[in-house]
């Protein structure tokens, strides 16, 4: 699709010099409707591809129905307690937990640290995780720290396929292997 609205485009730039050159009003017409069917192509593409997503079935990395009460990851119960301790033996506000606190929305949430079976099932899955656009992280759709911003949904595979690394925050490769045990079981 982007290589023929990329070779439209091409075609009306020349077309466009033709018209100059010779001083044809009707060449130059021609280059702006061609312009014109490549913006359509574009666009149609785009709302294809948003319709496509929405009608995918959401796999949920939180669990099942009766599951999605489960309890936290081992690790963020690691974390939360680790937290409580440093404020506790600090004893000041400045080292209080920050779990309820604001996430700073300009800085990149630690990585998750994953078990290799956790990987494994993390690179077998057909999850749904979401992506923010120019960040090195894909989060679970509740996740805090994304917050209001844009998100992109792609298979966990895919995002981890791409380079992208699980978010601290939301845990997604804790809950995706959650799932995917719960569903060989």
């Amino acid at each position: 699709m982007l290589l023929t609205v990329l070779l439209l485009l091409l075609v009306a730039a020349g077309v466009l010099v033709f018209a100059v050159a010779t001083g044809a009003a009707q060449w130059a017409w021609l280059s702006v409707l061609l312009c014109a069917v490549a913006a359509v192509m574009l666009f149609w593409a785009r709302v294809r591809d948003r319709r496509r997503f929405r009608s995918a079935p959401r796999h949920s990395a939180h669990g099942t129905a009766g599951v999605a009460d489960a309890a936290p990851p081992v690790e963020e119960e690691a974390a939360s307690v680790g937290e409580s301790e440093t404020s506790s033996s600090e004893g000041g506000s400045e080292g209080s937990s920050q779990r309820g606190a604001e996430p700073d929305p300009d800085t990149e949430p630690a990585e998750q640290r994953t078990d290799a079976a956790d990987v494994l099932l993390v690179s077998e899955a057909e999850t749904v995780v979401f992506v923010i656009d120019e960040r090195p992280r894909y989060h679970l759709d509740d996740c805090s720290w994304v917050g209001d911003r844009e998100t992109l949904p792609l298979p966990v595979a895919e995002a981890r396929e791409l380079g992208f690394t699980p978010c601290a925050v939301c845990a997604p490769d804790s809950s995706v292997a959650r799932l995917a045990r719960s569903h060989e079981s």
